[in-house]
């Protein structure tokens, strides 16, 4: 909820409910009431984001390089060297080496 514009009716408004309403209105707004709008659309972005990141995380399991490895049968060399040529690529996470999961079970479709 924002202040109402100085010189109008002094009510609470939401910049939100104006927007969905469709009115053409003209609004002279304070900076600190802009500066307050922005940072609420900013935590709702960033929620957004953070729900959808955690979404896919929970979509697709990284593994380490032994259990990759293990689960297709192949030495850690042989990750590295498919990583190179794109056959399954890595994913770095504070300068570790992961595999999805989905990766892995889709090359291991293939492989056999």
């Amino acid at each position: 909820m924002y202040g109402a514009p100085s010189g109008t009716v002094n009510e609470m408004f939401n910049f939100s409910d104006i927007m969905n309403s469709e009115s053409n209105v003209i609004l002279q707004v304070s900076s600190k009431d802009l500066k307050a709008f922005a940072q609420d659309i900013l935590i709702g972005a960033k929620s957004i984001a953070m729900l959808e990141a955690e979404a896919a995380a929970s979509r697709d399991e990284l593994l380490t390089i032994g259990e990759a490895a293990k689960l297709l049968h192949v030495s850690k060399m042989t990750l590295y060297r498919w990583d190179q040529s794109g056959i399954l690529k890595k994913v770095e996470i504070g300068g570790k080496r992961r595999y999805r999961k989905s990766d892995i079970e889709n090359l291991a479709g293939c492989k056999m």
